[in-house]
């Protein structure tokens, strides 16, 4: 795998009908803009990019696990720099589903053919993306009419497409089907948010241990009559919000605050062993001075945003590492002023 940087010429125009057709598509997503970042990925790279760089887009990579097509975007624009961290126009050969994460977060991502640049699934690809998309980022999937071999798998219609991506933290934006091409638009919500906010509320009980031993992320599991509630209204995955604890007697008053949290709703895939059933697990960002077992008491969560989609990692270091990830994002989502007024919502039951 390598990783290779050219300058961007900021003068280029397209010229071609074609080019300029993309340039309508490209338009209609939001935040493309000259401090965008932006992932190419596939076969298709070249037109995208020229396109990109038009719309003044100065920090493109390009993907593919082909090297002589990413020897192609090289050539189309000039040679490479040694200096890794200027703008310009990158190359990463790899299959995507394995983009190291040092290439995002990115305000854009762009699918140019039919295998997703990966020999997963496209909805793998689509999960891979959400993960390096910052809020309110956007995902293109663009296909023109030469590269057509996925339509009879995934029909451009919304239907098909809202299949493909049920249970994403992403929503269609837009869709499109023109004379020599496709554009589906999906856009991640400003700050992960839900729609609705969901509020929740049960005892706390037993779980299985992990939280503390295996991943140094203690966790308080919700009674299992809500989890069946809550399974039934929201798609396995990691969401994030405020949490309120009613505390054994006499803990400190600073233990009842509201406090930021990261919830994970589902059967954990990576640490399952088969036979668990789904679970509702709290992680709340607070160190509680009066004790670390409350077992039995009541415990308020205010879901605000949704972080990802439950996966199945191939080691529980990479859970780890994910998990850790989860949680210093939604540190800094709570701290927007319009998600943190919504704290109040809990202080004033």
């Amino acid at each position: 795998m390598s990783l290779k940087a050219v300058p961007v010429e900021s003068s280029l125009r397209p010229a071609s009908p074609r080019t300029k057709e993309i340039a309508t598509r490209l338009m209609m997503a939001p935040g493309v803009s000259a401090s965008a970042r932006a992932l190419v990925v596939g076969s298709g790279a070249v037109p995208i990019i020229d396109v990109l760089k038009y719309l003044g887009v100065k920090d493109i990579t390009a993907v593919d696990m082909d090297s002589a097509l990413l020897t192609v975007v090289k050539t189309a624009h000039g040679s490479s720099s040694v200096l890794g961290n200027d703008l310009g126009v990158r190359t990463w050969q790899g299959d995507f589903c394995e983009l190291p994460a040092f290439l995002g977060p990115v305000d854009l991502v762009v699918f140019t053919d039919e295998p997703f640049g990966t020999q997963h699934t496209p909805r793998e690809a689509l999960v891979k993306a959400c993960l390096a998309l910052k809020p309110g980022g956007c995902i293109v999937i663009n296909s023109e009419e030469e590269s057509r071999r996925w339509r009879p798998k995934y029909p451009p219609t919304r239907d098909n497409l809202a299949a493909l991506v049920s249970g994403l933290p992403v929503h269609i934006h837009s869709e499109q089907e023109v004379a020599n091409g496709y554009s589906g638009i999906l856009q991640m919500p400003a700050h992960y948010r839900l729609r609705t906010p969901l509020a929740l509320r049960g005892k706390v009980v037993k779980g299985y241990g992990r939280g503390s031993r295996q991943m140094g992320t203690p966790t308080a599991n919700i009674e299992t009559g809500l989890v069946k509630r809550a399974l039934a209204s929201m798609q396995p995955g990691v969401y994030f919000g405020w949490a309120k604890l009613n505390p054994p007697h006499g803990w400190p008053t600073v233990d009842s605050d509201v406090h930021k949290m990261v919830l994970n709703v589902g059967s954990r895939p990576t640490v399952n062993k088969g036979d668990e059933a789904p679970s509702l697990e709290c992680h709340i960002l607070h160190h509680f001075e009066g004790g670390q077992e409350f077992y039995g008491s009541e415990l308020e969560v205010l879901v605000l945003g949704f972080l990802r989609p439950e996966i199945k990692f191939g080691s529980v270091d990479a859970l780890v590492s994910r998990i850790k990830a989860d949680i210093a994002t939604a540190r800094v989502q709570l701290d927007a002023p319009q998600l943190r007024a919504q704290a109040a919502v809990l202080l004033d039951k």
